[in-house]
């Protein structure tokens, strides 16, 4: 009976060479594919900001019917902390408290009245909107109505806010919400080259 003497060349698996062909192929695609994902996370996350927002405004709205009575939407926050928005009774001028209602955007979004700095998109044209918007807190009247209050008048008009994540490089990044007169409430995203909803 013969035995068989087995040598290394009977051994399968992978080379060095190989293995490190594989984890720089691997590196390469993980190199270009990573900057993609995190913008497309943070679209994501600026896209759910905006609907909460969105939210927000809607319930300011609706409690001001179901209470009878003007009600505001003001922010806190931005720049370096989290951007808040909350709900308070319109001649409420303090700052946000933990029985307000409230909702949380995705840091780092900042509000600003009109874009601006490097990359920033024209401002939503006013034939676009429909009307010349207020840039202050939004309040509702307890008809629904937005407007802006004043020293216990509330005049109807309309509103705009807008909003730059600093984690989305370039024109990208930017959203804003719209409320109409009539109080439509519309979500605004910048696409690099114009607004869309």
């Amino acid at each position: 009976m013969k035995h068989r003497v087995s040598n290394h060349s009977d051994r399968s698996g992978f080379s060095l060479l190989e293995v490190l062909i594989v984890v720089a192929v691997a590196m390469v695609v993980t190199a270009t594919a990573v900057p993609g994902m995190t913008t497309a996370i943070a679209n994501a996350k600026l896209r759910a900001s905006m609907t909460s927002l969105s939210g927000l405004l809607q319930n300011t709205r609706m409690v001001a019917v179901q209470q009878s009575k003007t009600k505001t939407a003001h922010f806190s926050g931005g720049t370096t902390t989290r951007l808040i928005g909350f709900i308070k009774d319109a001649a409420d001028t303090s700052a946000v408290a933990t029985k307000d209602a409230q909702v949380e955007m995705e840091a780092p979004i900042t509000r600003l009245t009109t874009p601006s700095g490097p990359g920033a998109p024209t401002a939503i044209s006013t034939t676009a909107l429909g009307f010349t918007p207020q840039t202050g807190d939004s309040s509702f009247n307890s008809r629904g109505l937005p407007c802006a209050y004043s020293s216990g008048t509330c005049t109807n008009y309309g509103f705009i806010y807008y909003f730059k994540d600093s984690r989305i490089t370039g024109s990208g990044g930017w959203a804003a919400i719209s409320v109409s007169p009539a109080g439509r409430i519309k979500r605004w995203f910048h696409n690099g080259s114009i607004w869309t909803d």
